[in-house]
């Protein structure tokens, strides 16, 4: 009798190791689904397909010979102002571009929120998408 409630009691132990490690190991391998973290990665991934071409690939900048603006690297944003803030709302606008005052000059980057609204994209879905980027650019400060 005590060898078989040995046997249930390290089984019940092993299986309750097992799964603990199970779950740990598949908590370590992502950012919750709402942290700034996840957001970053997703934002990455947004980044690369939408912005690299100009403004370089995983962070790098990119050699573009035929653009008459240099973009700017976009891993700077914080060392260029000197200010240990990231200027989010800001950072928004100008992916976005639809609500940018024209007075100010051309613009050479697209406008991100008509491209995307275009595609089909709510407002909501923009909205995020522009936190993704901004959350991946902030990631990226130098």
């Amino acid at each position: 009798m005590r060898s078989k409630f040995i046997f249930q009691s390290l089984f019940t132990l092993t299986f309750l190791v097992a799964m603990l490690v199970f779950i740990l190991g598949s908590c370590a391998d992502k950012a919750p689904k709402h942290s700034r973290a996840a957001q970053a990665e997703r934002g990455e991934v947004l980044f690369n397909e939408h912005c690299a071409s100009c403004h370089g690939e995983n962070k790098d900048m990119a050699i573009v010979d035929t653009m008459s603006i240099t973009p700017p690297d976009l891993s700077l944003i914080k060392a260029r102002r000197g200010s240990a803030n990231f200027p989010v709302v800001e950072m928004a606008r100008m992916i976005d571009g639809r609500n940018l005052v024209k007075i100010h000059g051309p613009r050479a980057m697209p406008v991100w929120g008509e491209i995307f609204a275009d595609q089909g994209d709510t407002e909501e879905a923009i909205r995020d998408k522009k936190g993704e980027l901004v959350a991946y650019l902030m990631s990226i400060q130098k």
